[in-house]
């Protein structure tokens, strides 16, 4: 299994189920995101304060994709336990915690009719409540997903992404709009490698079937 920064094994603990479902008609005039090509890595940028607390600036009430609006949150079969969340500018799964607005999560999709997968399927983005930043393609398969700057009026599909059909339980697979093939994977997730942890890092990976690229993505209720 290889580190997402350079190296190149990865297990998966495999699973009986089969690949996500086959792709159903999409309807209507829709763009579909180019297969292939990665984006460039972007310059290394740290928003971290120097106490270690979260950057950017969150979201306030009268802010436009903020407000009252509902929030996710976003946990893997592997263990539901732990959320998804930022940290040190970083995306990872961190211990349920409901109060922590880094484990808040808006569905964003204004574009969702215009911009579909190669199944037909609608893209959305996923903005973090405490930060403002959307969660971007990894700039190569193995390597962690990015953060940036959420901007509600600029199309970036960059920060596109589409779920699959169901992968059993409900759980489906997070992939890039434009690369279906690519998916959330929470890295060393699988129990070959000891299973999900607080602190588990997400890269983009090959379909695997493993329960740490089977993902929820569930309002919450307080």
């Amino acid at each position: 299994m290889a580190s997402p920064f350079g190296h190149n094994h990865h297990h998966h603990h495999g699973r009986e189920d089969e690949f996500p479902p086959p792709p159903h008609d999409g309807r209507g005039e829709v763009h579909h995101a180019a297969h292939g090509g990665f984006y460039p890595e972007p310059p290394a940028v740290h928003h971290v304060s120097h106490d270690g607390s979260q950057p950017i600036r969150p979201y306030r009430d009268d802010d436009e994709i903020g407000g009252n609006r509902e929030t996710y949150k976003i946990y893997c079969r592997a263990d539901p336990g732990l959320f998804l969340s930022i940290r040190h500018g970083q995306l990872i799964l961190a211990r349920s915690n409901p109060s922590d607005p880094h484990q808040h999560w808006y569905k964003e999709e204004k574009y969702s009719t215009r911009v579909k997968d190669d199944e037909g399927l609608p893209s959305f983005a996923l903005v973090n409540k405490g930060t403002g930043q959307a969660i971007k393609h990894a700039y190569a398969a193995t390597k962690p997903v990015q953060l940036t700057e959420y901007n509600p009026d600029h199309l970036d599909k960059s920060i596109l992404w589409t779920e699959s059909k169901d992968t059993g339980d409900n759980y489906k697979a997070i992939r890039m709009v434009n690369n279906i093939s690519l998916n959330f994977d929470a890295f060393h997730g699988d129990k070959d490698h000891g299973g999900v942890q607080d602190g588990t890092t997400i890269v983009n990976w090959e379909w695997t079937k493993g329960d740490n690229q089977r993902w929820k993505i569930v309002p919450y209720y307080y």
